[in-house]
């Protein structure tokens, strides 16, 4: 195989990034733009030269692999049908719309013997990579504690989908914040206790099927101890992205800041050091579609996975785990205690 012929199913906003990672990817060819809404596939196709269509399971004789860019209630039925057909799968996150659905993505991938990637692109972007690389070095010393948060304004109204408990029956906490329990577990370790409290107090009309605004606690299985706050309703966000690691010899930050530069800083002995600063503002490192130029670390090693049939570093059985987290974290709010993860999993499996 000399190029993977990828198709991009579901051209809403989330297609922009993938498609301008898998443009600036050599060893791979866009093939296909795919949506229900033609309208809207054409405009992502004639932005890149691929072709057009409505029906991805039209397509899957012709491409190598598929990009999933669809609401989550969809990704179950896309990932299973390409698997099935032998397609390799890189499926944006959430993984699924419950944990039922993610054990089926796994297995059905496992039985076909495809490549399977889950969308969390954050472990693919330099300053999350570096942020890993300073955690494991041991450069901070033993970790004790780590914090992480985000805070945005959801457009109104928000998607027709995110406005059905049907089709997006979950809020801000479990559809966005995988990306940053996902973190907490990369950085800091597996998670073994959880709790959460969240509220919709803008979005309780818009998004019946969850939150709008998390604060949640974790107990990690090496006796740290971390926290995650989100909101999808500030308008005025003092912090978009922080990430903070602490550790007995120093500590380590990710931030992305109001200006949109994204940085990584080290505190220990030395002093206070910017170790890595990035302008996606710049020019230069704008996309065909006028974003910035930050997914192409993840297609690349989707397309290595595939040509050196390696397994992802997000694979399913890895991103299930950020899942299992949140909606154990979200089992204490409901019942007034902290759960224990492997517990909650036990019960759940006997039901």
């Amino acid at each position: 195989m000399e190029k993977v012929r990828i198709a991009v199913i579901g051209c809403g906003g989330i297609s922009a990034a993938h498609i301008n990672g898998i443009l600036a990817e050599p060893r791979a060819e866009l093939v296909y733009c795919v949506d229900i809404d033609e309208e809207k596939a054409r405009a992502r196709a004639e932005k890149c030269g691929a072709k057009v269509a409505t029906d991805y399971r039209s397509i899957l004789d012709e491409v190598d692999a598929v990009d999933i860019c669809t609401p989550p209630h969809l990704h179950a039925e896309m990932t299973v049908a390409a698997a099935e057909a032998g397609k390799h799968v890189l499926c944006e996150k959430i993984m699924a719309i419950d944990l039922d659905q993610a054990e089926a993505m796994i297995e059905a991938t496992d039985k076909a013997g495809v490549v399977f990637m889950i969308a969390f692109v954050l472990r693919y972007r330099r300053e999350f990579m570096l942020l890993n690389e300073i955690c494991r070095s041991g450069r901070l010393g033993q970790i004790h504690q780590a914090y992480a948060q985000t805070s945005m304004m959801l457009g109104i109204p928000p998607q027709k989908w995110r406005q059905s408990v049907e089709t997006f029956p979950m809020g801000c906490f479990l559809s966005h914040g995988c990306h940053y329990v996902d973190q907490l577990i990369w950085n800091v370790g597996e998670i073994t206790e959880a709790a959460s409290f969240g509220n919709a107090f803008t979005f309780h009309e818009w998004i019946p099927g969850g939150d709008d605004t998390s604060v949640a606690i974790f107990r990690h299985k090496n006796g740290a101890v971390s926290a995650y706050c989100e909101s999808w309703a500030t308008p005025y966000p003092m912090t978009r992205l922080r990430i903070d690691v602490y550790g007995k010899e120093g500590s380590a930050r990710v931030e992305y800041l109001p200006d949109a530069r994204r940085v990584v800083e080290v505190c220990d002995k030395s002093g206070w050091n910017r170790v890595w600063e990035f302008d996606p503002n710049k020019k230069e490192l704008m996309d065909v579609f006028g974003g910035a130029k930050d997914m192409h670390g993840q297609i690349s090693h989707f397309v290595e996975c595939i040509l050196d049939k390696k397994q992802p570093t997000t694979h399913g059985r890895e991103g299930i785990k950020a899942m299992q987290v949140i909606l154990a974290a979200t089992e204490a709010e409901k019942t007034g205690r902290i759960v224990n993860v492997q517990e909650f999993l036990a019960a759940r499996a006997r039901r």
